[in-house]
């Protein structure tokens, strides 16, 4: 399961609640967290405090993107829409539209936030990890470059780090991810697994070394056990070198917490591997009631997993294309395009696929080019 760049404005996110300051440290050994359960039960008490008031938003979006609790996102973004009367309701509801990757929107909300006065830097801030998170890192990393420099902290650092390595400069980024960690004071676990987790990412899909990303997976559940994204992906890797077993005790954990359709999706394909039809099936239909709910809440935040779906078992090709262009106009990242050059291809519309990777090759994005020398292409 390949994870979008939103993960840079996830870092803003966990700064509003989770504050790191600069100092020497070493990532070496594993720093002392607050055990999961306990820091999941003060997340929901804050959470209940909160209510509806200004804030809890932050809370509930960390809840999403840890615990796959869709529930707690639909809420977040109910209560930004509803509440848009000061530069902070702005800033909240352009955070919130940038968690289910309504970008644009996003982009709107820090227009009009600036123009009430809003603080620029964090409206810069906020306005580059979009630019990140829809394939414009280059034009991005300035800004970033300059708040690390003048802010320096796990949030500032573990952007620029993002930015890196979505512009390919994954020595700088890991370097950079390293210095977060460091310079991050806080027993609580989430912004350490959040942190791993991204850094594993990294080195796992972008620079093609699944041995040391799990190794940071497998830090990111050390704090925190519960991160259904992390097992997720950590149970692809283990299904990769064949250990099914493993991976499926993995992934019955994650789906016994939350109804997270890619872990649905994946145990019902490792369950049919395996030889259980019954649940296997049972797995991916539930795994297709599930995207069809989310899309129809989120189309954006969830195009690009429901694409990926329906290349896999959920065995509809013309779907999958229609998701990947949606997803695909919306940001025009690396990872879009050659989602949608493979939906063009299972959709029988080899043309389309040349096109796009011409467009992709213009652009300078870095993909798998695509025989295409008996069209013509414009």
């Amino acid at each position: 399961m390949k994870q979008s760049a939103r993960g840079i404005i996830f870092l803003g996110v966990l700064a509003l609640v989770y504050s790191g300051s600069v100092g020497a440290g070493s990532v070496s050994r594993l720093p002392l967290t607050t055990a999961g359960t306990i820091a999941i039960a003060n997340l929901d008490h804050q959470i209940a405090q909160l209510r509806d008031d200004a804030g809890v938003e932050a809370l509930l979006l960390a809840r999403s993107r840890f615990l796959g609790d869709y529930d707690a996102l639909d809420r977040a973004v109910s209560l930004a829409e509803r509440r848009v009367r000061t530069g902070g309701d702005l800033m909240r509801r352009a955070r919130t539209r940038s968690a289910v990757h309504r970008f644009s929107e996003a982009l709107d909300d820090l227009a009009a936030a600036e123009q009430v006065g809003v603080d620029t830097d964090a409206v810069a801030a906020l306005r580059a990890s979009i630019l990140v998170a829809t394939g414009h890192a280059e034009e991005a990393i300035p800004r970033l470059e300059a708040d690390a420099s003048a802010h320096p902290g796990f949030a500032s650092l573990g952007s620029l780090a993002t930015a890196y390595a979505a512009a390919g400069r994954i020595a700088d980024a890991d370097r950079l991810y390293a210095a977060a960690l460091a310079d991050l004071h806080t027993t609580s676990p989430f912004p350490h697994a959040w942190l791993y987790f991204v850094r594993g990412m990294m080195w796992t899909e972008q620079a093609g070394d699944p041995v040391r990303g799990e190794a940071f997976y497998l830090q990111a559940l050390a704090h925190l056990p519960e991160f259904a994204t992390a097992s997720i992906h950590l149970a692809e890797l283990e299904a990769a070198r064949g250990d099914l077993p493993s991976a499926v005790t993995r992934l019955r954990r994650v789906v016994a917490a939350s109804s997270e359709p890619v872990a649905l999706a994946l145990l019902g394909e490792l369950r049919l591997r395996m030889g259980d039809r019954t649940n296997g099936l049972r797995d991916i239909a539930k795994a297709r009631r599930r995207y069809a709910s989310l899309l129809a809440r989120h189309p954006l935040a969830f195009a690009d997993h429901a694409a990926e779906f329906y290349l896999g078992p959920g065995a509809d090709a013309q779907r999958a294309w229609r998701l990947a262009r949606q997803n695909l106009a919306n940001r025009e990242t690396a990872r879009a395009f050659g989602l949608a050059i493979d939906a063009a291809r299972a959709a029988g519309r080899d043309r389309d696929a040349c096109l796009l990777s011409a467009s992709a090759q213009a652009r300078s994005i870095d993909i798998e080019s695509s025989a295409c020398l008996h069209f013509v292409l414009p």
